[in-house]
């Protein structure tokens, strides 16, 4: 079997559905009354994990059907804002471009930006070579923990008037709102950060492997 889990592939399931789990008693104690039967330890770790398994699916798929606002908050996607040059920080103009031209010289006529990133991923992915498949892992994980971050803000939010939290002085409501807020930020940057490490490395693997491709080539006299 030539596919394989990445690390952080099951890591970006269980934590998102493990922090959920422990966050929701926390925003509604009443939640641990619904909570089924007692069942010998072993059996309750057991659905305890494919408890965390299902919200943890569950997250990334919500992270999915988020990406384009997620995108939209950047400016665009890291794909199209690197083969456009803007993206200098990780990939310098001139290599956008010199990349963007090969790629274009390789497909033929007048590709747009997201066709040629597609062709390059597909190169990528049948090299073997490079880190795109791990940043692509790395990128995923990040995107599950900013959307269970976002589900656990909207959920204190919720707790402030229907859960525990509705208890709580406005000094304890205002803490616990910077500080998912600065949590927010901080992993909203982070994503951004491992796309763009994504995108960088596809293209930089796509161009090696064409260049390997075009001097393996006979010359034509």
């Amino acid at each position: 079997m030539g596919d394989k889990f990445e690390y952080y592939d099951i890591l970006g399931i269980l934590v998102p559905g493990s922090l959920l789990i422990a966050w929701i008693p926390i925003c509604f104690p009443s939640a641990r009354e619904l909570a089924v039967p007692e069942f010998p330890e072993a059996f309750a770790v057991v659905i305890c994990t494919a408890l965390a398994v299902f919200l943890g699916q569950v997250v990334q798929a919500l992270a999915s059907l988020a990406e384009p606002l997620l995108h939209r908050s950047w400016g665009g996607r890291p794909s199209d804002l690197a083969l456009a040059g803007t993206l200098t920080k990780y990939l310098p103009r001139d290599s956008a471009e010199r990349i963007k031209r090969k790629l274009a010289d390789t497909i033929g006529g007048t590709p747009s930006d997201r066709s040629l990133f597609l062709y390059a991923m597909q190169v990528t992915d049948g090299s073997g070579i490079g880190r795109a498949s791990r940043f692509n892992s790395l990128y995923a994980y990040h995107r599950g923990l900013l959307t269970t971050v976002a589900l656990g803000f909207a959920l204190f939010i919720a707790s402030m008037v229907f859960g525990a939290a509705a208890q709580w002085t406005w000094g304890q409501r205002l803490g616990v709102i910077a500080g998912l807020f600065g949590l927010l930020v901080l992993i909203w940057h982070r994503t951004r950060q491992r796309g763009c490490y994504y995108a960088r490395e596809v293209l930089l693997c796509a161009e090696r492997v064409t260049q390997s491709e075009t001097a393996g080539k006979p010359s034509k006299e």
